[in-house]
């Protein structure tokens, strides 16, 4: 059993043996986390802080490991691209307790001779068993005291003497004291896994007893280091394609840059590889768009034309590029999935990686959904989605997650915040969301108890969810009391058991504390607290669905069942559209004339795009109400009239060959 402590760190720090840097000349630059099995990527030390933050994961992460326990030791594997010394390891830190200073251990140390990263086993499975311990020659320790602030730290810590790594990998992390602070993690990283830590605590630990494990929690680590300016450098970044419908050719771009010990233009070459369905590798050339060389960095940008693909498709692609020297610079390795939609399917959307898609088919098999499983496509373009917002789908979702940060990520904005969102409520959308994390995790409003954004806001606006408490339950299995007289629970039992781990999760369900006076609860707790309910709008007709746990851990699949079944009968998947007795209708603007608002109504009997404009006495365009593809009957929108003027207007619609102008006055 590894457990570091201060006094134990000091002792083999005081073991340890250095090598100077051998080389005068020498340039120093960042080294991030190696991913995929690749070198390390370089970043130039004196990049602007805020540039480089992006660069580390492209931006996807605002993540931390909660769950830890004390003297787990948490670090990743570095692979320099390039012979190095190391100077100063670097650690992203997050503090989610409410005060206090608290203390940690940072390491850096090589690898021991003939450890690789296929000794380990990823901890998260039941079966995984204890690796080799990843510290090898001790280069550095150092003591931090970490202090509660709300926001993530960054900690140094120096390596005396500067040690000689060569190419050879090393590993940098640290050892936390308690539980009350985490790291920063990017949580979806594909192997082999370069994050490899000591864990007492976790589902494979706890089965088969703690220690060496990989993770696909990369760790938030970054390594100072003096590349040696003899050898020239290049990093490749490229373009990271959504998953889409579209069948036609897909443009990816990419980015290099280079540097060495002269100024002449270095790159030689570059290009892009990719395979479809694990076939063989195409290479294509990467076509060179601009070069801009500053402070001795050549930038330069390329593209290239991936081939389109049918359905069902996985394209996996990388890029690299090589000095006229010799010297080549890998990209990572990106994927997407190519898929197609059913006419009045409606979409499940599963957010979730390859841990937890246990049972999470059974209950949609042989029903009227397209499945969209980020595991194999990717996250997903706007084809997708639109598909069944505006396109030939049903316009119902079911998305299904654990955190819910493609939803509702609120540092890079998920679905909920786009105004597709919005236009798919505003016009009678469908929505069945589940998961443990949504506005903890998601929308990041805490582990905790939690209040709903003022309006402008998804919770606020569409999910009528005003507050709750998040990671309320933390054991599993527990019951679920139902109320079932409802249209969506009719045929289910009074009671439901619900065990996360059976579907390889964690437990930390979250209630509803306050929600909109027209929601229906619908599943509780044993105290009495809600854990979901249904919502159905009044003037818009948009349907909620809202579960605060992931419904595919319920116990009683034929429950499972049952609960999708209703749900797809409510939403109206899957039923071809019949033809109505509706017509083309735009009655009159009334009032008329308008002080405020008022509320537009029109009719089509069919299917169809319509576009209702607002237009002025001159024929300006001042107000788009609505241009997007409609379900047959009858539809409201709204017309504010804040910020038109006093004067005459006219409402414009047209729809198929339909067309119709309401003309109305506006007072103030």
């Amino acid at each position: 059993m590894l457990k570091l402590s201060k006094i134990i760190l000091v002792i083999l720090l005081a073991s340890s043996s250095f090598v100077g840097s051998i080389y005068a000349k020498s340039r120093e630059v960042y080294l991030l986390p190696s991913l995929n099995g690749e070198p390390s990527k370089v970043v130039p030390s004196d990049k602007d802080w805020a540039w480089w933050l992006l660069q580390y994961d492209g931006g996807v992460s605002n993540y931390y490991l909660s769950g830890l326990l004390a003297d787990d030791t948490l670090g990743v594997f570095f692979e320099p691209p390039a012979a190095c010394t190391l100077v100063e390891v670097h650690f992203c830190k997050y503090m989610w307790t409410d005060a206090g200073v608290y203390t940690y251990w940072g390491i850096a140390a090589d690898v021991p001779d003939g450890v690789v990263l296929d000794d380990y086993q990823e901890y998260h499975s039941d079966a995984s068993m204890p690796g080799p311990s990843a510290i090898g020659t001790i280069f550095a320790t150092g003591e931090f005291d970490f202090p509660f602030t709300e926001d993530w730290q960054w900690d140094t810590l120096s390596i005396p003497g500067t040690p000689d790594i060569g190419t050879d990998a090393f590993w940098a992390g640290t050892v936390i004291a308690d539980s009350s602070h985490s790291t920063r993690i990017d949580a979806g990283v594909s192997p082999p896994y370069h994050a490899i830590c000591w864990k007492q605590a976790g589902v494979g630990p706890e089965t088969n007893g703690p220690g060496w494990y990989s993770s696909w929690h990369l760790f938030w680590v970054r390594a100072l280091v003096k590349v040696y300016e003899e050898i020239e450098y290049i990093t490749v970044d490229l373009e990271e394609l959504k998953g889409t419908y579209l069948i036609q050719d897909r443009k990816v771009h990419a980015h290099t840059r280079t540097w060495g010990p002269n100024s002449e233009v270095y790159t030689d070459s570059a290009f892009l590889y990719y395979t479809v369905n694990d076939g063989d590798t195409i290479t294509l050339p990467l076509i060179l768009d601009s070069i801009v060389t500053h402070n001795s960095i050549e930038h330069t940008w390329w593209h290239a034309l991936i081939p389109g693909q049918m359905p069902v498709a996985k394209v996996m692609y990388w890029a690299n590029a090589k000095y006229k020297s010799g010297y080549t610079g890998i990209s990572y390795t990106y994927f997407y999935g190519v898929g197609s939609g059913t006419t009045d399917f409606g979409l499940l959307y599963i957010e979730f990686d390859e841990n937890w898609d246990s049972g999470l088919y059974n209950a949609f098999s042989g029903q009227p959904w397209d499945v969209w499983w980020e595991y194999d496509g990717n996250f997903a373009d706007s084809t997708v989605i639109g598909f069944y917002a505006t396109g030939d789908g049903a316009s119902a979702i079911s998305w299904l997650a654990f955190t819910g940060t493609t939803f509702a990520g609120t540092y890079a904005p998920g679905w909920s915040y786009t105004q597709a969102f919005r236009d798919f409520m505003d016009t009678g959308g469908c929505l069945f969301l589940g998961g443990q994390d949504i506005p903890g995790g998601g929308y990041g409003l805490g582990y905790g108890e939690w209040e709903a954004p003022p309006s402008p806001h998804p919770l606020r606006d569409y999910l009528k969810a005003y507050a709750g408490d998040d990671d309320y339950i933390l054991l599993s299995p527990f019951t679920v009391t139902v109320d079932n007289a409802d249209i969506l629970t009719i045929g289910l039992s009074n009671e439901l058991t619900v065990d996360c781990s059976s579907i390889s999760q964690s437990t930390w369900i979250g209630i509803f504390t306050e929600l909109d006076e027209d929601c229906v609860p619908l599943f509780f707790d044993d105290e009495g607290n809600i854990l979901g309910y249904r919502y159905e709008d009044a003037t818009y007709g948009f349907k909620v669905i809202f579960l605060y746990f992931p419904f595919h851990a319920i116990t009683d699949t034929n429950a499972q069942n049952i609960f999708i079944d209703n749900i797809t009968n409510w939403f109206g998947v899957g039923v071809e559209e019949e033809p109505v007795d509706s017509v083309y209708d735009l009655p009159m603007v009334t009032p008329n004339p308008l002080l405020s608002s008022a509320t537009i109504k029109f009719s089509i009997p069919k299917k169809e795009y319509v576009s209702i404009k607002v237009y002025d006495i001159t024929g300006s365009l001042v107000s788009m109400l609505a241009d997007k593809r409609f379900n047959s009957g009858n539809h409201t929108l709204k017309l504010n009239t804040g910020e038109l003027v006093s004067g005459v207007y006219f409402l414009m619609m047209v729809a198929g060959e339909f067309s119709g102008t309401r003309k109305f006055l506006v007072v103030k």
